[in-house]
């Protein structure tokens, strides 16, 4: 681990001073409509809209399923900050050819009238593969930065915008195994601009282009736009053009204008692939759930699992499955001779074959461990019993620290599972929760952000596990958070019902955290004294 800390400094340093020396070569005028004429998409985008009206002819808007939360700030996302490009930018943000956006029409299309589509495709070996966004069409692996991907900066990038670049830089150098290097003669390479030009990026590497564009505008200098442009840039598309994402989330039609509804189509299976990998709501290429909504209070999309509707719409970053389906996508894990024997979910690090890229929660070098927590106040195993355990913790912003996470486990015996019953969340309520709240794996399977609350309306929560096992985060980035809540475990035929009161526990630290449990072994975990 030492020697892979030093790898990725020394490279961060150097490719910091060559940026230093590279960063004001281009100083050409560069526009979005230079790039894109709205003639040229205007009619593939009318085919899409039309697709989409029949496809979702039959839908009608329900109250039932599209929760409202009453936000504490205006929702911000990257489709917002390009309204004034919604004319000419293919979902928001992407600067798509005409010739690529005409294959991925017509292979919408062509998929859209076949009478029962398929939901798999078959592997070599006779296996199911579910679908994903990677950009994987007939001219793969042509459209991957194979040998490394030259990058510029333009003149008229602000340094907070640059910053914000480079760490999307290192972000995804780190976590794959891609190459980026300051560009000196490459014909193709990536140059980010800055003006007041929105956010996009084309996608995927497309030779005929030579320079492509990635557009770093006032609003976007944040590493949860830079990380998904830079995404676009590497080939991903976004989470919601998966054609079998009506299995995930609900798409409210009667709330987007209709010349918009292009937006919301799903993209064919012949132009994209998800390597196994299962659908994200909590993917940072997702889109918020009021993307192009006319009603700023209804969403457009909504979970069918309604646990995950506040998980969906996070500018915190690339989630566990955004970085796997990159490593995937680039063959990274190929660069391994041997696999490491990874469990819950992780996989090989191609960076150093003999640990793991672990799932949020998870650590050590085989995601065997619970994952570090910012304090050693606070995280750690909670032991679920059959009578009800009252859990509080606050986690204020009072130190230097800004970024506090405390990453516990709830475990049960085997064969049964746990109760957690949601008592009371004080936070600011935002769309993705990923500035403050409280996210807990409910499911078996734990590569995928899981649910996340941040707002007051997610009191009085019951919620129940798949597995004797629950990871789960309490994070605060921007405010003081809070929240309460009782967990337990049962079989699974059991009533969960009934009402138990418990002694509390209160442990105080320094770190700003301040943490109530009714069990004895997280207090004996850190040698705290009980107060009954």
């Amino acid at each position: 681990m030492r020697s892979e800390k030093i790898l990725f400094y020394g490279y961060l340093i150097l490719i910091s001073v060559e940026c230093v020396i590279a960063q004001f070569v281009s100083n050409e005028s560069i526009k979005l409509h230079d790039i894109l004429k709205p003639s040229d998409t205007h009619r593939l985008f009318d085919t899409l809209q039309y697709s989409v009206e029949e496809q979702y002819s039959d839908s009608h808007l329900s109250f039932d399923v599209s929760t409202i939360y009453n936000y504490s700030e205006k929702p911000i996302s990257i489709g917002k900050l390009n309204r004034k490009y919604r004319d000419i930018l293919y979902e928001g943000d992407m600067a798509i050819s005409y010739k690529q956006l005409s294959i991925i029409v017509n292979g919408s299309t062509e998929y859209r009238k076949a009478a029962k589509p398929r939901q798999t495709e078959k592997k070599e070996n006779g296996s199911d593969r579910v679908k994903r966004q990677a950009y994987l069409d007939q001219n793969y692996p042509a459209t991957i930065w194979k040998n490394g991907v030259p990058f510029m900066f333009h003149e008229s990038l602000n340094p907070i915008a640059k910053a914000a670049i480079l760490k999307a830089i290192h972000f995804w150098y780190r976590e794959t195994c891609i190459e980026f290097r300051p560009r000196t003669f490459q014909k193709e390479y990536l140059l980010f601009i800055g003006n007041d030009e929105g956010c996009w990026s084309t996608v995927g590497r497309d030779a005929s282009q030579g320079k492509q564009v990635v557009s770093i505008g006032d609003g976007c200098e944040h590493f949860g736009v830079t990380s998904h442009e830079l995404a676009h840039a590497l080939g991903i598309f976004h989470e919601q053009s998966r054609f079998d994402r009506d299995d995930s989330v609900t798409f409210n039609p009667r709330v987007v204008e209709k010349d918009l509804l292009f937006n919301f189509a799903k993209i064919s299976p012949r132009q994209m692939s998800t390597y196994g990998l299962p659908y994200d709501i909590g993917s940072v290429m997702h889109y918020t759930p009021t993307e192009f909504s006319n009603i700023p209070s209804i969403p457009t999309l909504t979970a069918i699992d309604t646990n995950l509707q506040q998980t969906m719409g996070q500018l915190e970053g690339p989630s566990f499955i955004d970085v796997y389906i990159m490593n995937q996508h680039y063959q990274c894990q190929d660069k391994c001779q041997t696999q490491a024997p990874c469990l819950n979910g992780g996989f090989t690090n191609s960076r150093n074959c003999k640990v793991c890229k672990c799932p949020t929660g998870f650590g050590g070098p085989f995601c065997q461990l619970i994952s570090p927590s910012f304090s050693p106040f606070c995280g750690g195993l909670l032991n679920a019993e059959e009578t009800s355990r009252r859990f509080d913790i606050t986690i204020r912003q009072s130190t230097n620290t800004r970024s506090k996470a405390c990453v516990y486990h709830i475990k049960a015996p085997e064969g049964k599972k746990i109760i957690v019953d949601i008592l009371k969340i004080d936070s600011k309520c935002i769309e993705g929760c990923y500035q403050d709240g409280l996210e807990l794996k409910m499911k078996k399977d734990y590569r995928p952000v899981g649910y996340r609350f941040c707002c007051p309306e997610s009191s009085r929560r019951k919620l129940i596990s798949e597995t004797n096992l629950v990871p789960f985060m309490v994070y605060s980035r921007e405010d003081d958070f809070s929240v309460s809540f009782e967990y337990s475990f049962v079989s699974a035929t059991a009533r969960f019902d009934e009402e138990t009161k418990t002694q509390d526990v209160i442990i105080e630290n320094s770190d700003g955290v301040f943490v109530s449990d009714s069990s004895s072994s997280l207090l004996q975990k850190l040698g705290f004294r009980r107060h009954l």
